[in-house]
């Protein structure tokens, strides 16, 4: 700076002073009768002869000794200021190399709230990234983004393998049989929760850059995992409370259907029926059952039980991709894509990569126990949980083979599995 400049002259200055006065005196005192040697060792300088030089400063009531004392003093005020400008910048550049520590803000760059606001939040990741590490002992995160929940035998805690930063897309996720996951922990018993549950799939953080592009890198290879701290869904969590749902689904603008199933399957199936000889449909579709009606219902299954034989019923609606980005609040189901931009968007996002092929969105609204039976659909699905829990049990399509799957195009549960995985047969355990 121009400060230290200023010192820095001074200090240079005041040593030449010295210097100068220093070679006067030696050759005062060691070569007073040789001109030569005077001006070779002071050059450019005129000379004054030693006599006359003492004469002048003693008329000044000055002494030589004095004239050093000062310099000196001035030299070393001098330096010690330097010296200090010189640490206290030393130290400004320390902290700037800590760890986390914000960075003034350059001319024109962000303000130094923005950049604080940064720092604090890159602070809050570090730490979520610590409190998820894995416990050495099992190899495996005991703690993350899901919560605990209510089960028969307790509370059930929930552990995560570790995040891969290098994803093996050959060998991810894990695979087990059939039989071992559900005798592990059979469809019909959705109380008994094994716990501590293990979550196989790579679970990743939306709002973290870093984790975001690890699980871009799997939707793009098509391999299953989950994201949570999804600003659209955490806000559509918040905002869904019976309340409102009565409100917006019991409006005049909302279409739904309620079907009710003698016990805890769901097999899907169109109005293709009469194309199928001695069919008969799976389950009662009700056209007189409203959301309050249905709601009460499944209140009750969460507080009462409700055992997989009893009568269940599975609330669906859902809005045609048409309708995503209507302005017109008239239009069905228009607080579902309002409330749910991510899946609605006019432009490529993290979930829809292909706007012109978005089908809609499919509003599933499940009471306890209810089981969609197995199947595949015809594109991508991205599934995101707003209230409660849901299980999902994937298999690859390598295996769709050996799933009983109905082919016949014409069927009305075309695509769906006609195996009861609450009761295996032996052919299906192969």
């Amino acid at each position: 700076t121009r400060h230290e400049c200023e010192v820095l002259c001074s200090v240079i200055v005041c040593h030449q002073e010295v210097a100068r006065r220093r070679r006067e005196y030696w050759l005062t005192r060691l070569a007073p009768d040789s001109g030569a040697l005077r001006q070779q060792l002071v050059p450019g300088a005129a000379w004054v002869a030693p006599g006359r030089l003492m004469e002048k400063r003693k008329r000044q009531g000055q002494s030589p000794l004095m004239t050093y004392v000062v310099a000196g003093t001035l030299f070393v005020v001098a330096l010690v200021m330097y010296l200090l400008r010189f640490l206290t910048k030393l130290h400004h550049s320390d902290q700037a190399l800590m760890p986390n520590a914000p960075m003034p803000a350059a001319p024109g760059s962000q303000p130094q709230s923005v950049v604080l606001a940064q720092a604090a939040e890159s602070r809050r990741l570090d730490s979520e990234r610590n409190r998820m590490q894995h416990d050495p002992a099992r190899g495996l995160r005991t703690a993350g983004p899901f919560p605990d929940l209510p089960g028969s035998v307790g509370t059930v805690k929930f552990e995560y393998v570790n995040i891969e930063h290098t994803p093996d897309f050959d060998n991810s996720p894990p695979y087990h049989t059939l039989a071992e996951i559900v005798d592990h922990w059979n469809p019909d018993d959705s109380d008994n929760i094994p716990s501590p549950f293990l979550e196989e799939l790579q679970v990743f953080n939306y709002s973290d850059p870093y984790e975001l592009a690890l699980a871009e890198q799997y939707r793009n290879a098509e391999v299953p995992f989950k994201i949570h701290s999804i600003p659209d869904v955490d806000g559509a969590t918040e905002r869904w409370t019976d309340s409102y749902l009565l409100r917006e689904m019991e409006s005049s603008h909302m279409h739904y259907k309620v079907e009710e199933s003698k016990n805890n399957h769901f097999m899907y199936w169109t109005q293709k029926s009469s194309r199928v000889k001695k069919w008969t449909p799976p389950t009662k579709r009700l056209g007189s059952m409203t959301f309050k009606t249905w709601l009460k219902i499944a209140r009750d299954g969460d507080s009462l039980g409700i055992g997989a034989e009893e009568k269940h019923y599975y609330l669906m609606t859902g809005v045609e991709a048409g309708r995503l980005v209507a302005r017109d609040p008239n239009h069905l189901g228009q607080f579902v894509s309002t409330d749910l931009g991510m899946f609605s968007t006019t432009k490529k996002n993290f979930f829809i990569t292909n706007v012109a092929a978005n089908k809609g969105i499919q509003c599933r609204f499940g009471m306890k126990g209810v089981i969609a039976e197995a199947h595949y659909d015809g594109g991508r699905n991205m599934v995101a949980m707003l209230k409660g829990a849901k299980r999902y049990i994937l298999s690859p399509p390598k295996d769709c083979e050996r799933l009983s799957i109905i082919k016949e195009k014409a069927h009305p549960s075309y695509r769906h599995s006609t195996a009861d995985w609450s009761n295996m047969d032996a052919d299906v355990r192969r």
